[in-house]
């Protein structure tokens, strides 16, 4: 396992009381969301969606795909997820804003074997 996957698997490790993170690390469990067909006509399922943003100084990795107060899924734009990620503290935050950005960009790689 190389340093980046172990950087990625301590960072969610850390936030695994986070919802959006229990999707992550648990994806054939969790609740998914239709995306449409990809390039190949087939189906994409959606659990989160990752976006990097600030906020008073602050950066943060948050989902894109939001779970609702009735338990259901729904993907938000960029800002409404930013706001609503705020709001509920599903969302990780880093020092900088390319920790972030790399973390939301990178998280994926936990998967690959």
């Amino acid at each position: 396992m190389s340093d980046e996957t172990d950087r990625i698997k301590k960072i969610l490790e850390e936030n695994a009381d986070k919802d959006f993170v229990q999707r992550i690390l648990d994806p054939d469990n969790s609740p998914s969301i239709d995306m449409g067909l990809d390039d190949n006509g087939n189906p994409q399922r959606g659990t989160h969606f990752m976006a990097s943003g600030e906020s008073d100084g602050k950066y943060y990795a948050y989902p894109t795909i939001q779970r609702m107060a009735d338990g259901s899924l729904k993907k938000m734009e960029v800002n409404e997820a930013f706001q609503q990620a705020v709001s509920n503290g599903d969302l990780i935050e880093f020092a900088t804003d390319k920790e972030a950005k790399w973390f939301a960009k990178n998280y994926k790689k936990v998967w690959e074997k």
